[in-house]
This record gives structure tokens, sequence and C-alpha cells, in this order.
């Protein structure tokens, strides 16, 4: 076996990001964001991080999370659900969050 036979596979791509932040002492810069998340899931992940860094707590995620502009161009079915992905995606990432407080302390 070769080591060439996976070039992108997920644990090689975890081991060159742990590489690259060990050789330039940035050791806390990258967040844990989940594996396997949507690039949407990942927005609202490191959004809801700086809210919780910041003391802020969210009240509507709809609000806070959703394009508006993107809002504006749907129709009301397309809206209804793009406002329930968000949703979810904000009931998951939030999950996830407070999962990792738990097991952290």
């Amino acid at each position: 076996m070769s080591n060439v036979k996976h070039k992108n596979c997920a644990l090689r791509e975890l081991a060159k990001s742990a590489k690259s932040r060990l050789c330039d002492n940035r050791y806390d810069s990258e967040k844990s964001v989940p594996q396997g998340a949507t690039p949407e899931q990942k927005a609202i992940f490191l959004k809801l991080c700086q809210m919780q860094k910041e003391g802020e707590t969210v009240v509507n995620p709809v609000a806070c999370f959703a394009d508006q502009e993107k809002m504006k161009t749907l129709s009301h079915e397309d809206r209804q659900r793009y406002i329930l992905t968000v949703c979810a995606d904000y009931v998951s990432m939030k999950r996830f969050i407070e999962n990792k407080a738990r097991k952290t302390g």
C-alpha cells in the first residue's frame, strides 16, 4: 500500500492541519468544527462560538443566521424550507457546542 492511494482522505487533512498549527505555534487558532458539517453549519458554528465568547445569547436564530438577501428572493415555500434548514443547522451546532462543553467540564 502506498501513501498516495488516499490523498484527500479526512484523516490526512486533519493531520496536515494539526502539523501546520504545531509548526507555526498556532495551537488555538483553529476551531474544532464538527467533521462532516456543511459550509452553512460551519459558519453558524463559528458565529455561535464568537457570540458565546462575547457573552451574547441567541434570541432569534433566523434573524441571526439566515441570509436576509437570499430570503428576499425566495418564494414562500422555499423561504419556509430555508428557515427550517437554518433552524436545524442552528440546533445541531448548538447541541455540538453544549456536548463539547459537558465533556470538557
